[in-house]
């Protein structure tokens, strides 16, 4: 991924995010978008050069239809891969390319050495969590919330 795809990498995914978290309750919508690119920013201080983290194009007929990243974690042992993002344009889902592309990233974190591919789906997103576990992805832990003004 060259510079210019992780610009526009960065333009679709923080917003994805920052909705997300919104859509979760965990932020704010004034400051979601904030919030969102500082976090980014604290995982690819390097951009696209960032260390042990894999930035790539998904292509058909040569035409960018979404993105992948995914990391590689060295500090643990065992090591890990997690998966950060798979982003499919809109105009492109339901037509089996998330799970072509899942499990060609799999593979590949396989052939680096790697057992172990972790990630984290929102609750709100069934239709991605529905695809993990079509794949084998086991769930690990559940977060749960409730506002307690329901306890007034």
């Amino acid at each position: 991924m060259n510079n210019q795809d992780f610009q526009r990498f960065l333009e679709i995914a923080t917003v994805n995010f920052a909705n997300d978290k919104v859509k979760n309750g965990s932020w704010k919508e004034e400051t979601a978008l904030e919030q969102s690119k500082a976090a980014f920013q604290s995982l690819l201080p390097e951009g696209e050069n960032t260390e042990n983290n894999y930035l790539k194009n998904i292509v058909l007929n040569e035409e960018t239809i979404g993105y992948l990243w995914y990391s590689i974690n060295i500090k643990h042992e065992p090591n890990y891969a997690y998966l950060y993002e798979i982003l499919i344009y809109p105009e492109h889902r339901g037509q089996g390319f998330g799970k072509e592309v899942m499990s060609m990233c799999i593979k590949e974190i396989n052939e680096l050495g790697v057992d172990d591919v972790w990630l984290h789906v929102f609750g709100h997103n069934q239709g991605a969590l529905n695809l993990y576990q079509q794949l084998g992805f086991e769930i690990t832990d559940y977060n749960l919330k409730i506002s307690s003004s329901r306890f007034k």
